[in-house]
């Protein structure tokens, strides 16, 4: 006689990890492939600007032109900052979300997320019995020849 069963129990296959994507940190000296404009000089990465990238030598971007110059004007600036620079981007200067850096004083820190303007990146705080918060958060826009990141 066959018993109708309300759940199948089968015996738990082992789960097999995901394997773990490392990436290597890009060699001094060498423009990353990016969606923005990259510039190595003076022993600095970083994305040209309009304005400057006609007089140094870069990488276009992938997907975007060099950024325009902020306005001064508030509003102006506002508007520049929300349909502009803050457009998101899968990678910036080749840093993509969940790398993780070091940024200048030898923090190491972890992408947040990637725009036309920079990374933002997110990094342990001191312990601190005044303090309440335990991470801060930063731009960063540019790496030094020591392999740094800064804004």
């Amino acid at each position: 006689m066959q018993t109708l069963a309300l759940f199948d129990v089968a015996p738990a296959a082992p789960a097999v990890p995901a394997p773990v994507k490392v990436r290597r940190p890009l060699a001094l000296g060498e423009l990353p492939v990016s969606s923005v404009p990259a510039a190595y000089d003076r022993a600095h990465l970083y994305s040209p600007k309009a304005g400057t990238a006609e007089w140094v030598d870069h990488r276009p971007g992938d997907r975007f032109a060099p950024l325009s110059r902020s306005p001064h004007e508030p509003k102006a600036w506002g508007a520049w900052w929300r349909t502009e620079a803050s457009v998101s981007t899968p990678d910036f200067l080749g840093l993509q979300t969940g790398d993780v850096i070091t940024v200048v004083g030898d923090v190491t820190a972890s992408v947040v997320s990637t725009c036309r303007f920079g990374a933002v990146v997110r990094y342990e705080l001191p312990r601190s019995p005044w303090a309440t918060e335990t991470h801060g958060e930063m731009y960063v826009t540019a790496r030094n020849q020591f392999g740094h990141w800064y804004r």
